[in-house]
């Protein structure tokens, strides 16, 4: 290596360290945002099995009625039965 072309090598290992160093931050920028969003959607996934929960508890709790409600149609339907 020369003297002369000491000076564009060193350059050209700043610009590198400035590409990387901007490459590093853009990654760590995007798996903040990546990281927010799965964090949304498993917010959103939880809130719809709630849901999900709430509803079926409430369809448990309908059955019983339900069967008395036809039990009580059948037999008006048979009355011998």
């Amino acid at each position: 290596m020369t003297e002369s072309n000491l000076p564009d090598r060193v350059t050209c290992l700043e610009t590198i360290a400035e590409v990387t160093l901007l490459a590093v931050q853009q990654l760590g920028i995007q798996q903040r945002e990546m990281q927010k969003t799965l964090t949304d959607s498993i917010q959103d996934l939880l809130g719809m099995m709630n849901e999900q929960r709430g509803d079926m508890a409430e369809i448990r709790g309908l059955q019983p009625e339900n069967r008395q409600i036809l039990d009580i149609l059948l037999n008006r339907q048979n009355p011998e039965a």
